[in-house]
């Protein structure tokens, strides 16, 4: 039951989070909110958030490897939400097309710590071929619909 917990906390939620971001961003493009404005308020939320976290969690001590990899995050998200955020509001795209193509971001993040963080030993391969043709078959079929 123990090593369940860390694919809930980790995985499942984070997922469910995430697929409710995507429908309150589509909503907030909708309001007609531009993307300048939806980051910076999404921003700000963020930052609240880790403000509580840092008040409820021990905070863990601060290195300046540390923050610059989290600041990295940060920028990349960010330039990858406020094109969401674009997409969404000048083009006024679905948001339903959009999403099967954002499950992608699994096979940059697999290639990723494969090739650079080494983790290539830890992946079924087989597995990993086969559920990298189901993300790249879905996400192709939706979006061309």
């Amino acid at each position: 039951m123990n090593s369940l917990w860390p694919i809930v906390i980790g995985g499942i939620l984070p997922a469910m989070f995430w697929g409710i971001t995507a429908i309150f961003q589509k909503q907030s493009a909708t309001a007609a909110t531009g993307s300048a404005i939806y980051l910076i308020v999404f921003g700000a939320a963020c930052t609240l958030a880790g403000l509580i976290v840092a008040l409820i969690w021990r905070p863990a001590p601060w290195t300046a490897e540390g923050i610059g990899f989290a600041a990295t995050a940060g920028a990349c998200f960010a330039l990858g939400t406020g094109l969401i955020s674009f997409a969404l509001f000048a083009y006024g795209v679905p948001v339903s097309k959009l999403a099967p193509i954002w499950s992608c971001n699994v096979l940059v993040t697999l290639a990723i710590s494969a090739v650079f963080l080494g983790e290539a030993s830890e992946v079924n391969l087989m597995q990993l071929a086969a559920g990298t043709l189901l993300i790249l078959s879905g996400a192709l079929l939706v979006s061309s619909a």
